[in-house]
């Protein structure tokens, strides 16, 4: 696990260096993928915005309590096998959100807590490096 401090650290540099970022994610039953670059960072609140600058934007704020940050590497995410080796290093950023407890959690008195629900954001390589 990393704090929302050393999450701001690793946010701002993506967004310092231009880097563009691929985020996606499991909320609620739903999910969403969205290729966006880091435009704001603060203590508090991290803001991505569509690569393009049109499709799209996604926020979420570090001091929420319960908030679980962890930083891995594409190696570490199965989903992100089979990439080119140089790009296995690229930062990658995964937040569990806050426990949601449903009605039906409750009913069942289920004595394990449910399943979190998550965001990715993992740096892409850059296109110039890529073709290379």
């Amino acid at each position: 696990m990393i704090t929302p401090d050393e999450a701001f650290l690793i946010f701002d540099k993506l967004r310092a260096d231009g880097s563009v970022v691929f985020c996606m994610g499991r909320l609620s039953g739903w999910t969403f993928a969205l290729r966006a670059k880091v435009v704001s960072t603060s203590g508090q609140e991290i803001i991505l915005v569509s690569a393009d600058r049109h499709s799209g934007s996604i926020s979420f704020r570090l001091d929420v309590e319960d908030l679980i940050l962890r930083y891995a590497e594409p190696r570490d995410v199965p989903m992100l096998q089979g990439l080119h080796e140089r790009d296995m290093n690229l930062a990658s950023v995964v937040v569990s959100l806050p426990l949601r407890l449903r009605t039906a959690d409750l009913r069942a008195r289920l004595l394990e807590a449910p399943p979190r629900e998550i965001l990715f954001f993992v740096e892409l390589p850059r296109e110039e490096e890529s073709q290379q």
